[in-house]
């Protein structure tokens, strides 16, 4: 309620707050996305104790990929066995 009648009383800094609330959100929920999404990054250690090992050779894990004809052309290729 006091926020409420601060912000009608000052208007100009309306723009502020939602710019920090969006850098508050995205801070929050980019490492979220991270956690959920990329192998490499371990949580849960009993149920997949090598997640990076899941990931097939075409598979592109990066957010943004500058080559995508990269992971294309590894399509074709056999999973290496050691």
């Amino acid at each position: 309620m006091v926020f409420m009648q601060f912000m009608r009383q000052n208007l100009a800094l309306a723009p502020l707050f939602v710019i920090a609330g969006a850098g508050c959100a995205a801070a929050v929920t980019y490492p979220l996305y991270l956690l959920k999404t990329h192998p490499e990054i371990q949580i849960d250690k009993k149920n997949n104790p090598y997640p990076w090992q899941s990931v097939q050779q075409h598979q592109n894990i990066k957010l943004i990929n500058a080559t995508p004809a990269f992971y294309e052309g590894r399509r074709e290729l056999k999973r290496p066995q050691y």
